[in-house]
């Protein structure tokens, strides 16, 4: 079965209010901070001591994680939608820092960046593979793209239409289309297994709805719930690189352009 969703779907962006949504969340819901600790493991395995490694955040959505870039390197954000980057200079991130673009034309030159992340956005856009090799062209020979991907068709739901994906992939499909795009796989591997039967449940309960009607998945949770699934997925994130697991909700990739 192919990943790629019809056409009906495949037209969908992420709705406006999700931003707004995201930019409330961030900061403690469970999925974000877990998150955060497998990306301060990865700055920390490949990004410079001294902060000067050039990174770049390619659909940086509202900006939380392009703050931490900007800590530990030399970083630009990149997001299509006016609004997101609007949260991002209200979180203090400078203007020159965080730009309206598309991450199929991004406004770098070549061989720019020794690291590119991108988590949840190349799936949203419907020539996933010309953003993938559009992100390679703005790597140095030697950089890498850390990417996180949402994973199984079958997983379709609500939460797909409301934040526009486009696709789902198994590690089959992800592998075949970073290969097309001229990256050479590294580590790729399931992520969030620990709780994939409950999220798993949550989504085939919400299925597809119609687009304004849609929601994400990231709506308030009571303190004690939120604290015991970020307390596990957390426990998880911090061993993901150090594993490969046969399923999960979703996908890493870490993927090197070729010297």
């Amino acid at each position: 079965m192919s990943e790629r969703q019809p056409d009906s779907v495949a037209s969908m962006a992420m709705l406006p209010r999700e931003y707004h949504v995201m930019f409330e969340t961030e900061q403690e819901y469970w999925w974000y901070r877990g998150l955060r600790v497998m990306v301060n493991e990865l700055l920390a395995r490949y990004a410079a001591a001294d902060g000067s490694t050039r990174i770049l955040d390619a659909g940086c959505g509202t900006g939380k994680n392009l703050q931490m870039f900007l800590e530990r390197g030399d970083a630009w954000g990149v997001d299509i939608a006016e609004q997101a980057i609007r949260f991002c200079h209200r979180r203090g991130i400078p203007p020159e820092r965080a730009l309206v673009g598309s991450v199929l034309e991004l406004p770098f030159p070549n061989q720019f960046f020794e690291l590119a992340f991108s988590f949840d956005v190349i799936c949203n856009i419907q020539n996933d593979v010309a953003a993938m090799a559009e992100i390679q062209r703005t790597l140095k020979p030697g950089g890498r793209l850390i990417a996180q991907l949402p994973a199984y068709e079958w997983l379709w739901s609500a939460h797909d239409v409301a934040v526009g994906h486009k696709y789902r992939y198994t590690a089959e499909s992800l592998r075949a289309k970073l290969e097309r795009a001229g990256l050479q796989i590294e580590t790729l591997t399931y992520v969030n297994t620990l709780l994939f039967p409950f999220i798993a449940l949550l989504r085939l309960a919400r299925r597809p709805a119609a687009r304004d009607d849609a929601q994400s998945d990231l709506v308030p949770l009571p303190r004690v719930v939120n604290h015991t699934l970020t307390r596990l997925f957390t426990a998880e994130m911090r061993g993901a690189l150090e594993r490969r697991m046969p399923f999960g909700i979703s996908l890493l990739a870490i993927a090197r352009r070729a010297d």
